[in-house]
């Protein structure tokens, strides 16, 4: 996550700290865009880590990420999923990392410090992107026949501006358990990957639209067997059906469970393209 989750410099200036690793100050005259704040203070520096290891931290008026590669930062502030990432990404978005630590002038919620972070790409990585819409194939999120089968519910997170805390996951063996307390369906408005609809887009790569026209936010206990991983070329399959617990599908287990429907279709499904980025260092 982080959407979620996405300062201005006088670039000839600070080349060679940034060739140095140090950490760069951002002039207070440009920590205030139209839209909401910017960075005032801004480290960005390539990782010396060895191996990847991606860590994301956002808290009110910081952001902080170590080993990112600069396709995870878009990601992060633009809240994407990489399947909806396109455009001229060269190799080095992916094979070079940097430890970014950023800060407003006071105080700002997520969505303010993610707005900070997109203004940092541009301005550091010299990102220029677009949205563009294609066509494709997804899931209609519907109700079930014989309505909903979850209670209304809500959840008041204990630190305001962080995500929502009401979410939970186990995993054993093949077996998914989501305990999701106050969800909506889908918000326009709000972060996607906090809705049902957008919290499990992906599946068979596709998007999932909500067309249940519920509004309210409910609680949610969903419990579902993922398929067995692949058996490798000429390898035998261990067990056709595995020892332990069972659990039905997905598709199954949100009609059973929740009273909804995942049904397939053509829908409009939303990329962000990108049209130039550059290192953050120039020769």
């Amino acid at each position: 996550m982080t959407s979620g989750v996405l300062s201005k410099i006088v670039w000839i200036s600070s080349l060679a700290a940034l060739v140095a690793g140090v950490w760069q100050t951002v002039p207070s005259a440009y920590a205030q865009t139209a839209d909401g704040p910017r960075f005032e203070v801004a480290s960005v520096k390539l990782s010396k880590d060895t191996a990847p290891g991606r860590d994301v931290s956002i808290t009110p008026g910081r952001f902080r990420g170590k080993d990112l590669a600069l396709q995870w930062l878009i990601l992060t502030a633009y809240r994407i999923n990489s399947k909806f990432l396109s455009g001229n990404l060269p190799s080095w978005t992916i094979g070079e990392r940097y430890d970014i630590d950023a800060r407003t002038t006071g105080p700002a919620n997520e969505e303010q410090v993610l707005t900070a972070l997109r203004e940092l790409l541009k301005e550091r990585f010299q990102l220029q992107e677009h949205r563009a819409t294609k066509d494709e194939p997804v899931y209609f999120l519907t109700v079930a026949e014989g309505g909903i089968k979850m209670p209304t519910g809500s959840c008041v997170p204990v630190k305001k501006d962080l995500p929502n805390e009401c979410y939970s996951q186990t995993n054993e063996e093949l077996i998914t358990t989501v305990d999701w307390r106050g969800v909506r369906m889908s918000d326009p408005e709000g972060v996607a990957y906090r809705t049902l609809a957008g919290h499990f887009s992906g599946i068979n790569n596709r998007v999932i639209i909500d067309k249940t026209g519920l509004t309210g936010t409910y609680d949610v206990h969903l419990q579902w067997e993922k398929d067995p991983p692949p058996t490798a070329p000429g390898e035998a399959a261990a067990q056709t059906t595995p020892a332990g617990p069972h659990a039905p599908s997905l598709f199954d287990a949100m009609e059973k469970q929740l009273g909804l429907r995942l049904e397939s279709g053509r829908g409009p499904v939303e990329y962000l393209v990108v049209d130039r980025v550059e290192k953050p260092l120039q020769n």
